[in-house]
């Protein structure tokens, strides 16, 4: 059979191929889930490999399993309609078709169609017969020449450009190339692709050359018809996942490139790899021959430098045994115990100290057979937990008290970590402080006695005055008593003596035992408004002024009584302390200190504190003034820490004073 005739029975076979009842390839998801519409997608039935029908009536390509991808990841139902791209255009436009899979992109169409992203960007190149190679090298050859091509409206313009063309246009490529293959055209104008399949189809392959030479690129998109929103909407999203897993790119690959191709790429990498190998051995082979030679000299250089690394060698080995001796020593003699732990809490080591500590005995790196102290102190540590999390690095204190001994330790439990920073375990060290404990109780027992003595010293140098005085009026009272001025003098000083001793007595049980605060929201308003009425008359007599700066909606919870009686002995020593000085001023400030503590500050322009006075300040029976009786200071004291409050003082010389008290806040919860 001649080549006109084969040509004109596959031309008819494909042409009567669109009479064929409309082939389906309906794409469902792998788990077989209902769909709720099926989709009527057209796309061209000649124009291999992007879409065509086999010779047993299978419509395929590339742009159908691109299809068929966006149908499985949304759940689609796709039915493919085999159609000449004019014919679908006038199909979707009448809305009998949902979408054209592989329609080129132009400007006029997308004014009549929507286009998705593009998945291909391709330029149609020349197929001309050999004969005609020297003749044609681009496309400003061919003016000369009988051109067909399909019609696309961009490359039409293009080659209407060039002056005497003749141009043939065909619905399809397939018309056009069978119409270069019976050579009534010199010239087709087409994808290289598709031309490439019917050259190979028809055995012209040795025939024909194809010219890629750029011709109008164009972007392969899937059209819908205009503002059909939704469906654009879910293949644009699809071919963007798809694009970036590298899914188009391969499905492209597998059409585009024919199994000739792929042995002929795979041949040329593997002579490509081969001789890279060949060369590489060659010039290793050249390499350890030059080597070789360069080393045969060097033989005995490189021996006296190995040498003197080896002797360099030992001397660091010996420097690291002394270092290792050395903090062997130091973490032996110190007096810390300190043992390791793996991460799962198996002893690794542990220092002369911990040993006497601990009484480590055989066979316990194995068994974890804890000594009795160390196992104590582990549980400690995890009933303690959350206290350790907040306060890490920090020493924890360990008492016990078993079987008549008593034992007050000291210990932190820290992280073991590596160079690269990576934990290796735990290392414990602790400190054994009993004796020390023991030591701290006698001088806190000792103090304490010292400070009682200055109490009775103290009580006994106030109560002695007026009983002096008592007793003075007492012996003189046989002898006088008879004397009108006499008894006026008794019974003008024996009762302020009496009182004064009274006063002495009720100071000295208030200091040592103060009654237990009647706590309550105290504003500190109330608080200022109760000092001035008992101190206005005092104040303006002896000419001082006082300011006062208060933070709005503060409020104490204490004891009103008691700390009123803080405050009035606080304010009493700063108006003392003012009244011999030019500048007689007080200042009170009220502010909050955070969210949980107020702020009281008492500041005087007065003569201040000496630094020795300031360690005694708080002492009782302690005054630097001439008739004060010292339990004033120590009362506040005491009564402010009553109430969980505090007081600070500092003072210079000629300067002034400044007393800080903080107290807690008022809670609505503690009301209730």
């Amino acid at each position: 059979m001649s080549l006109r005739k084969r040509l004109m029975l596959v031309y008819t076979l494909l042409v009567l191929s669109l009479g064929v009842p409309q082939l389906v390839c309906a794409a469902v998801s792998p788990s077989q889930l209902p769909v709720k519409k099926t989709y009527k997608i057209a796309a061209e039935w000649a124009l291999p490999p992007f879409s065509y029908i086999t010779s047993n009536g299978s419509f395929v390509g590339a742009s159908i399993d691109i299809m068929d991808k966006i149908a499985t990841y949304n759940n689609l139902a796709f039915e493919y309609i085999p159609m000449d791209l004019a014919r679908a255009e006038k199909e979707l436009q009448a809305g009998r078709i949902d979408a054209i899979a592989g329609m080129t992109y132009s400007t006029e169409k997308s004014g009549a169609f929507d286009f998705s992203d593009p998945y291909f960007t391709m330029s149609d190149a020349l197929i001309i017969p050999k004969e005609k190679r020297q003749a044609v090298h681009s496309i400003s050859d061919i003016r000369s020449l009988h051109v067909v091509l399909q019609n696309r409206k961009p490359v039409l313009e293009s080659l209407l450009n060039l002056r005497h063309s003749n141009l043939t246009v065909t619905r399809n490529q397939l018309s056009g190339m069978l119409l270069l293959l019976e050579k009534r055209a010199d010239v087709f104008i087409g994808n290289k692709w598709t031309a490439n399949v019917y050259l190979r189809h028809f055995r012209q392959q040795d025939n024909f050359i194809i010219l890629e030479e750029v011709i109008e690129p164009a972007d392969f998109a899937i059209a819908v018809r205009k503002g059909d929103d939704s469906l654009l909407a879910v293949i644009n999203r699809t071919l963007t996942t798809m694009k970036a897993k590298g899914e188009i790119n391969q499905l492209m690959n597998n059409w585009l490139m024919s199994e000739s191709d792929v042995q002929i790429a795979r041949l040329q990498k593997f002579i490509q790899l081969l001789a890279t190998v060949l060369i590489a051995t060659a010039c290793v082979l050249l390499f350890i021959y030059l080597w070789n030679q360069r080393l045969k000299k060097a033989v005995q250089s490189r021996t006296e430098e190995l040498w003197l690394l080896t002797h360099h060698l030992q001397e660091q080995r010996q420097d690291i045994a002394d270092r290792d001796a050395f903090k062997e020593q130091i973490l032996n003699n110190i007096h810390t115990g300190i043992v390791t732990f793996s991460m799962d809490y198996t002893v690794t080591s542990y220092n002369t100290r911990a040993n006497e500590m601990l009484g480590f005995t055989d066979g316990f790196f194995k068994e974890k057979n804890y000594p009795p102290l160390l196992a104590r102190i582990l549980a400690h540590y995890r009933d303690n937990s959350e206290q350790h999390q907040s306060h890490k690095n920090a020493l924890t204190k360990l008492e016990i008290n078993e079987s008549g001994v008593w034992k007050v330790i000291y210990y932190r439990l820290l992280t073991l970590h590596d160079a690269q920073k990576k934990q290796i375990g735990y290392l414990l060290s602790m400190t054994d402080r009993t004796e020390e404990t023991r030591l701290e109780q006698k001088l806190v027992m000792q103090e304490k006695l010292h400070a009682l003595g200055q109490l009775v010293a103290g009580v006994a140098h106030e109560i002695r005055n007026p009983l002096t005085s008592i007793k003075t009026f007492v012996d003189l009272l046989p002898s006088k008593y008879d004397q009108p001025k006499f008894r006026e003098a008794i019974m003008e000083h024996l009762p302020a003596e009496i009182n004064r001793l009274n006063a002495i007595v009720t100071d000295l049980l208030d200091y040592a035992r103060p009654r237990s605060p009647s706590k309550e929201m105290y504003p500190a308003n109330a608080l200022l408004t109760s000092l001035l009425t008992f101190l206005r008359v005092t104040l303006e007599k002896k000419e001082i002024v006082l300011e006062q700066s208060c933070q709005d909606d503060i409020a104490f919870y204490t004891d009103p009584q008691q700390i009123r009686q803080v405050f009035l002995n606080l304010l009493l020593n700063a108006i003392d302390a003012v009244e011999e000085t030019a500048e007689k001023k007080i200042i009170i400030t009220v502010e909050k200190e955070n969210a949980e503590t107020g702020r009281i500050t008492i500041a005087d322009t007065g003569t201040g504190i000496e630094s020795e006075q300031m360690k005694r300040i708080f002492e009782p029976f302690y005054s630097s003034k001439h008739n004060g009786v010292g339990l004033g200071l120590p009362l506040s004291y005491k009564l402010l820490r009553e109430n969980k409050g505090d007081i600070r003082i500092t003072s210079h010389p000629g300067l002034g004073t400044k007393v800080t008290v903080f107290l807690p806040l008022h809670k609505p919860e503690e009301e209730s």
